[in-house]
């Protein structure tokens, strides 16, 4: 794209570039979901649940564990306001 013989962009090249980094960030604010600490469990009922753009507010209604019977839900709020209050003191 930059040699004489061939499209002979010189710099331009970079708006090109630019333009494709543009639209990848576009892409990923409306297609791709906020997965930040969440099991693989959580990732798929949050998939069914909500989209792209509501994805970051989506909190867990319980845990896998749960689901099976070997822990109860009420672990899960222990679980969620420590890890609220661990994330403040960073």
């Amino acid at each position: 794209m930059v040699d004489t013989d061939k499209g002979n962009l010189k710099a331009k090249v970079f708006f090109i570039w630019g333009s494709c980094c543009f639209c990848c960030m576009i892409y990923a604010y409306i297609f791709i979901s906020e997965t930040k600490g969440l099991t693989l469990e959580q990732v798929d009922r949050m998939l069914e649940e909500t989209s792209p753009f509501t994805s970051s507010k989506w909190k867990p209604h319980s845990t896998f564990a749960a689901d099976l019977g070997l822990a109860s839900n009420s672990d899960l709020k222990l679980d969620v306001e420590h890890k609220d209050v661990s994330s403040e003191s960073v």
